[in-house]
């Protein structure tokens, strides 16, 4: 069997009501079990989702991530096709071509990764079908930090937090909480964390 790789996958959304939200922004970098990048930041998927104008984006997104919604705005923003092709190349070129069992495919991980998984099935199939049917939620291990040890889970906005447990993070301080990219390397650094301190104490 192949050695498993994750997928570390967040997406920014157009709303909080996810039935009717569109994709503003994502991203995705490979680890592997060990969470050791298997690939350079520079091959990291990190695209914002070309829109022609702000209709359709609640209120609570533009007030709290205009940043996205501005390069959404931009001319190097892209089609959700062209997205699609290129998160489906990046998969490729990590992991080869598509399994044909699906618990040899690569599994989508993250916080709440249920939730991009969601808009990952409406706007990606091309990416959905080349992942395993389980996904590595670390919010799972969060929410049993909090239960077991009565503790506040690590405050992801420190990039000091993420680059001592994800030593490989390449990070932007222009970014930060609610940026897909910051996200996917936070999330990384979290489970890194709950391993040490949760799974082997």
């Amino acid at each position: 069997m192949k050695p498993q790789v994750y997928l570390w996958l967040d997406a920014e959304f157009s709303s909080l009501e996810l039935e009717t939200a569109e994709i503003l922004q994502i991203s995705m970098m490979a680890t592997d079990a060990d969470l050791r990048r298997l690939a350079p930041p520079a091959k990291d998927v990190n695209l914002f989702i070309h829109r022609d104008d702000d209709r359709g984006i609640s209120p609570w997104v533009k007030e709290h991530i205009p940043h996205i919604v501005k390069a959404c705005l931009n001319e190097r923003a892209v089609q959700m096709s062209d997205a699609e092709v290129r998160l489906c190349r990046y998969v490729d070129e990590i992991c080869g071509p598509i399994e044909t069992q699906t618990d040899h495919r690569p599994i989508l991980a993250g916080n709440s990764v249920h939730n991009d998984w969601m808009l990952v099935r409406k706007f990606f199939p091309g990416l959905l079908h080349r992942t395993h049917y389980r996904l590595l939620d670390v919010s799972t291990l969060k929410l049993q930090w909090m239960q077991l040890k009565g503790q506040e889970p690590p405050s992801k906005e420190d990039p000091a937090f993420i680059r001592e447990y994800f030593p490989e993070a390449f990070l932007d301080t222009a970014q930060g909480e609610h940026d897909a990219y910051y996200d996917i390397q936070a999330s990384v650094a979290e489970l890194a964390y709950y391993r040490r301190h949760l799974l082997h104490s």
